[in-house]
């Protein structure tokens, strides 16, 4: 998905000479092996940093998430060339920290760690400057600039207990300091809550301290997919704003360009040689000064009204210049070079259409270019003014497209200004002689004509609706104002078209203002050659959209007076779904995590009701996973728990400084997360099965490569016998969490599951062809035999009626005996064996049945141990990262969950399967889906309460079917009742048989004794057919043992 603009319009930075990092070496080297501190050189000066001569402003970047000492190169390159272009009088010298990388984004445990190297790193700076001859001065403080998470070491360097003193000014490069991007881990939300505090306690109760303290907070924009700018802003920072608002950048750099972002790193540099003190070659100590360069440079002022707090120094005025009065409300006026000082006047007047001035000046160089004045005196034939004010705190430089000039724009409220200086008579807009071509455009007007209030469309409108279908002829500015768009998952699309004969070129600018954002302008530019609409998309929700009268979006756009256009507006689905991407993914963790806990509470609920474990894709389309639950439930605990106010205090921790996810938390958009969190589980789950069915021997491989670089049948064997006695996998687990991370137990945990799990499944399948195939194969049989049996059925009653006679007539009382004696023995041996082939080993047709439900409800078991996991796994980066510095992670966010989930190892895979219908599984299920509701209500504010919680669940179905034995000692005592039964009726049915036996010895002699040999013939005939039933070719069971047997023999062959 294309979340931002394709192109980036950040320009390259080139370093003019080979780049060079100067290791210093620190004591606390020893404590972290894994950090180290550089200076910064180029060419020549590389010998002087080697020699630790330093004599300029000390600067330290700290490098952020995944970053490196080297990101530097930049801003210290373009600041040794701006040096050397003004003589080398000022110049600084640029110290950078590498953090071996770390992911401290993403674990909060290297954030204390890299404090604390930094503070050290900002004592060492300060003493490698010496009083000689050659400086002026010593620096006291160290410049501190952070990019992403090294933005928030700096800003905490400057609490810092031991570092206070010592830094004053900070600049964070897209830094999340109001709220951590993802909540992983305890010791993140420690370090937030510690940074917090330090400002409560040693910055804000001194005024004085906080004069001093300088924090420069600048986002990146709508091509940062990393860090939201709403988190960029925090209430500590004297300015809060984004690359697109900062005058001469106003572009959108991603996440690593806001290091090399030449615009950008262009006017961070000019601001820190603008407040550095001539006399001293340092950084000036007057914070006003400081305070008013950073608005200069990283603020614009978009006000039109004066402010009655500033002083205005009257500037004389050059009598002997080209004064000029237009008289018309709109004209352009358009010079090729201008030779003579011109001062274009624009009367103030009282009429209602002459209210409002838009002034837009094109390659005007003049700082103070716009003035007001009494135009009392008279020279020759036109007025001029002796003196004048200036008003350029009502003007500010505005983006424009590449090739199409530097602008001005000036916004005055003409009757607000002659309320305050009565005496005024005109604006004067000031043009100095220069060899450019210089364009005036001056739009006079009511200003309620030019405000237009926009309809937004509906959510489901995807045509465009207009506007304005033509704007005024000649006119230049106008104010699109966009009640209801308020909320950061909303986007639209604004078109501006010329309309009849525009020749080309020309050139619309548009500006996004966020009254409750300030600094969060955003700009867009329609010519000729670019006609894509403009993206309107917000970066921070509005804290007062249900409030009556707040202010909405305004849109201000500066159009080219020699066209007209039409202005259109349209809803656009692909970049809201952008935005609810950009903004709430990280939400779908906690989703996820809560869904598996509800699938495995309907696994819990079948195996008390039914005593069958459902699969997980069943599981997950039960009726207890839907949201309509959860969600409801979710939301009462929510209001329920903020309710109390003891709670509140208990739960509250930094992620609920992200505003987004506080009004994420109450909108309708649970829904539509909660669907994708589903639908992203269920296809997890169908990728996981494929993989174990189809694809089983590349688990293997995978385990293999992990655990052995040996050979694949030596390892085979050895994951093959670790599988029978999976008590060494968890104790070896065990023993690997305080030796290494618990993270790495964690992962070799559950790539060992997912071996045992696609072991299992390749033997269920086994069998489950076998079943088939001889399914299939009885079918076969049964059709061919029924033809032979047809065949056969007359000569064979012909037999039994001859065989019959024969014995009526021939066969004497104890032949008779004895041939029934020697026929019960051979029908026992042959009924046994067809016993044994039709049942081998036991095995019938619930075998593969059970077999399944213990495979679903591992299954269910497994996809519980990857949501822990999945969320350890920056704690196992991290690990792997600093192994050859440190064997063992400190500190360790995993330890406890590695430790408990490889204990309930060692119980849980050795079970064969569930206990079925226990006493306490409904309590179970209660406990699932209370946590799953805890987990959505509280999850996306602490990401950690995932590991904690399912962790916890994990916990409690081990030691439930280890201790709940409820209803389970009821079955096994009436099942051994049931199998006690059989011998009771054996033994009766044997002393009846001897009875009856005895019987008909006494009545050897009696008429009826044909009858009886009748009879007994009859029960020999019977017994024949259900024992030739049993024994026939054609039994399912028959077949299946035959295919058993072959696999056997060739597994034999092969080993």
């Amino acid at each position: 998905m294309n979340f931002s603009d394709k192109n980036n319009y950040c320009a390259m930075t080139f370093m003019f000479e080979y780049p060079q990092f100067v290791k210093i070496s620190l004591d606390e080297n020893k404590i972290f092996p894994q950090y180290g501190l550089f200076a910064y050189s180029e060419g020549r000066f590389t010998e002087k940093s080697r020699k630790m001569w330093f004599d300029g402003v000390p600067v330290l970047f700290l490098p952020g998430n995944s970053g490196s000492h080297m990101q530097a190169r930049s801003l210290a390159s373009v600041a040794l060339r701006k040096a050397l272009s003004n003589g080398y009088e000022n110049h600084f010298d640029y110290f950078t920290v590498s953090y071996n990388e770390e992911l401290s984004g993403l674990f909060g445990g290297v954030l204390q760690s890299q404090t604390e190297f930094a503070a050290a790193c900002v004592h060492k700076i300060l003493s490698l400057y010496k009083n000689h001859k050659y400086t002026k001065s010593v620096p006291t403080s160290v410049i501190l600039i952070g990019h992403s998470m090294g933005g928030l070491v700096a800003k905490r360097l400057l609490a810092y207990p031991s570092t206070i003193n010592k830094t004053n000014i900070a600049i964070t490069l897209a830094t999340p300091l109001e709220a951590p991007i993802i909540n992983f881990d305890p010791a993140m939300n420690d370090f937030y809550k510690q940074m917090e505090i330090e400002w409560d306690n040693y910055v804000a109760p001194n005024k004085a301290v906080v004069n001093r303290k300088m924090l420069i907070s600048l986002g990146s924009g709508p091509r940062d997919v990393l860090v939201p700018a709403a988190l960029t802003s925090t209430n500590n920072s004297y300015v809060n704003a984004l690359a697109t608002a900062v005058p001469g950048v106003w572009v959108s750099p991603d996440h690593i360009s806001m290091v090399w972002c030449k615009q950008l790193v262009m006017s961070i540099n000019r601001y820190l040689f603008d407040i550095v003190d001539p006399r001293l070659n340092q950084i000036t100590d007057d914070y006003r000064h400081v305070k008013m360069k950073s608005l200069q440079y990283f603020t614009a002022n978009r006000s039109t009204t004066l402010n009655p707090n500033i002083l205005r120094a009257q500037v004389n005025m050059n009598v002997d210049a080209f004064w000029y009065e237009d008289n018309r409300r709109v004209y352009q006026i358009s010079r090729p070079e201008i030779d003579k000082t011109t001062h274009l006047m624009i009367r103030l007047v009282a009429f209602p259409q002459n209210r409002f001035v838009a002034i837009e000046a094109v390659n005007v160089d003049d700082k103070d270019w716009i003035f007001g004045c009494n135009a009392k005196d008279i020279h020759g034939s036109y007025r001029y003014c002796k003196t004048a004010s200036s008003l350029s705190e009502l003007s500010r430089w505005t983006g424009a497209a590449t090739d199409f000039g530097k602008r001005k724009v000036a916004t005055i409220n003409l009757h607000s200004i002659k309320g305050a200086q009565p005496d005024w008579t005109h604006v004067i807009v000031k043009v100095s002689p220069t060899k450019k071509s210089i364009t005036l455009n001056v739009d006079v007007n009511d200003h309620a004509s030019r405000q237009i209030t926009v309809d937004l469309p509906s959510l489901l409108s995807i045509s465009k609706h207009v506007i304005k279908q033509e704007t005024e002829a000649n006119s230049l500015y106008y104010e699109l104002l966009l009640p209801g768009f308020n909320a950061i998952h909303q986007a639209y699309l604004l078109y501006i078209e010329p309309v009849g004969t525009c020749q080309p070129p020309y050139h619309v600018s548009a500006e996004m203002h966020v009254p409750w954002a300030m600094n969060h302008e955003y700009y867009h530019y329609f010519t000729h050659l670019k006609r894509s609409p403009m993206k309107l998309r917000l970066f921070k929700s509005n804290p007062n959209a249900t409030s009556a009268g707040s202010d909405s979006v305004k849109i201000t756009v500066l159009l080219d007076p020699k066209c007209i256009f039409t202005i259109s507006i349209s809803g656009s689905w692909y970049y809201r779904l952008a935005q609810l991407a950009r903004n709430y993914t990280p939400v779908l963790v906690p989703y996820i995590a809560a869904i598996v806990l509800l699938a495995a509470r309907a696994n819990i609920l079948s195996l008390k009701e039914n005593g069958v474990c459902i699969s997980i894709h069943n599981a997950l389309m039960s009726e207890g996973v839907k949201p309509y639950y959860v969600l409801v439930f979710s939301r009462l605990a929510t209001i329920g728990l903020m309710s109390v106010p003891l709670l509140t205090v208990m739960l509250e921790n930094t992620g609920w400084k992200n505003m987004e996810i506080q009004y994420f938390t109450r909108s309708i958009l649970v829904l539509p997360a909660y669907m994708t969190a589903l639908g992203i589980i269920n296809v997890a789950a169908a990728a996981t099965l494929a993989v174990m069915v189809f694809s089983s021997q590349l688990a293997h491989r995978l385990l293999f490569k992990i655990v052995w670089r040996g050979g694949n049948g030596l390892a085979e064997k050895v994951a093959s016998g670790l599988q029978k006695v999976p008590l060494v996998v968890s104790a070896a687990l065990v023993c690997a969490v305080p030796l290494s991370c618990g993270a790495a137990a964690l992962v070799a945990g559950a790539a060992f599951y997912a071996f045992m799990l696609s072991k299992m499944y390749e033997e269920y399948l086994e069998d489950y062809i076998y079943k088939l195939m001889a399914k299939i194969g009885s079918k076969v049989c049964r059709l061919f035999k029924k033809k032979q049996e047809v065949k056969g059925k007359s000569s064979l009653k012909e037999n039994n009626s001859v065989t019959n006679d024969s014995n009526k007539q021939h066969d004497s009382e104890k032949t008779n005996n004895d041939e029934d004696k020697h026929n019960d023995s051979s029908k026992a041996i042959e009924k046994t064996e067809c016993q044994n082939e039709t049942s081998p080993d036991g095995v019938e047709d619930d075998k593969v049945d059970e077999d399944l439900n213990n495979i679903n409800f591992h299954m269910m078991l497994f996809f519980m141990w990857m949501c822990v996991t999945l969320v350890n796994i920056p704690a196992l980066l991290t690990w792997a990262r600093n192994f050859k510095y440190n064997l063992v992670l400190k500190p360790d966010t995993s330890y406890h969950t590695g430790m408990v989930m490889s204990a309930c190892s060692s119980i849980i895979w050795q079970m064969d399967g569930p206990k079925k219908k226990l006493k306490y599984y409904d309590s179970v299920s209660s406990i699932l889906f209370t946590m799953a509701v805890f987990i959505i209500a509280l999850g996306p504010f602490s990401l950690f309460l995932v590991n904690y919680g399912v962790t916890f669940m994990f916990v409690i179905i081990t030691i439930q079917q280890v201790l709940d034995h409820g209803e389970k000692d009821a079955v096994v005592t009436t099942e051994a009742t049931d199998i006690s039964m059989p011998d009771s009726k054996t033994t009766s049915s044997s002393e009846d048989l001897s009875t009856k036996v005895d019987e008909s010895k006494s009545n050897e002699e009696l008429p009826n004794n044909d009858k009886s040999n009748d009879s007994r013939n009859t029960s020999d005939n019977n017994e024949n057919e259900t024992q030739d039933d049993q024994c026939d070719v054609c039994n399912e069971n028959r077949i299946y043992s035959t295919f058993k047997r072959l696999r056997d023999k060739f597994s034999f062959s092969n080993d």
